[in-house]
């Protein structure tokens, strides 16, 4: 279903899969899979590594959660859920290692885990006649890019959030 190299050593990668299981697999070896992650009980639609803090990473699934997880443990660190919806995408940024933004049909959101591991620190609807589908961090400014079901595409400033910190999670 999805998949994503290890930002610093490209050798290895996450698979996300239908069944709900994410694999860390290495491009060295065609035999079996380095590890098994098993959190979601449904279809995994994204996995993504911290780029900051790259012992991390997130996974989004059809089962309405957000997964946070460490390279070293098969077993999550946290889980998020804010709504009762498949979230469909989800996205660290490039200037904090605690936040992330994610998308499910009908609304965007976006996590600070300095301020809240429990809800979202800003959420933003959709337009009632379409469903969010993609969300996307801008890399040279502070601008949050989200794809809908009618091929639009909306850019939302993001201001006047905790100062950024590169810290590592």
């Amino acid at each position: 279903m999805c998949f994503d190299f290890h930002p610093k050593d490209t050798n290895f990668y996450l698979a996300g899969t239908e069944d709900g299981c994410i694999y860390q697999c290495s491009c060295s070896s065609n035999g079996q899979f380095l590890k098994t992650y098993r959190g979601h009980k449904g279809p995994v639609y994204k996995v993504t590594w911290n780029p900051l803090s790259t012992d991390m990473f997130l996974s989004c699934s059809a089962d309405w959660s957000i997964i946070l997880w460490h390279r070293d443990s098969q077993t999550p660190i946290l889980t998020f859920s804010s709504a009762s919806a498949f979230v469909h995408d989800i996205m660290w940024s490039s200037k904090s290692a605690f936040m992330f933004a994610a998308v499910n049909e009908s609304r965007v959101e976006i996590w600070d885990l300095r301020v809240s591991i429990l809800e979202p620190v800003l959420s933003r609807f959709a337009k009632p006649t379409a469903k969010f589908t993609s969300v996307l961090f801008a890399k040279n400014t502070d601008c949050l890019l989200v794809g809908d079901s009618q091929g639009e595409v909306g850019v939302f400033l993001v201001q006047n959030l905790a100062a950024l910190n590169n810290s590592k999670v």
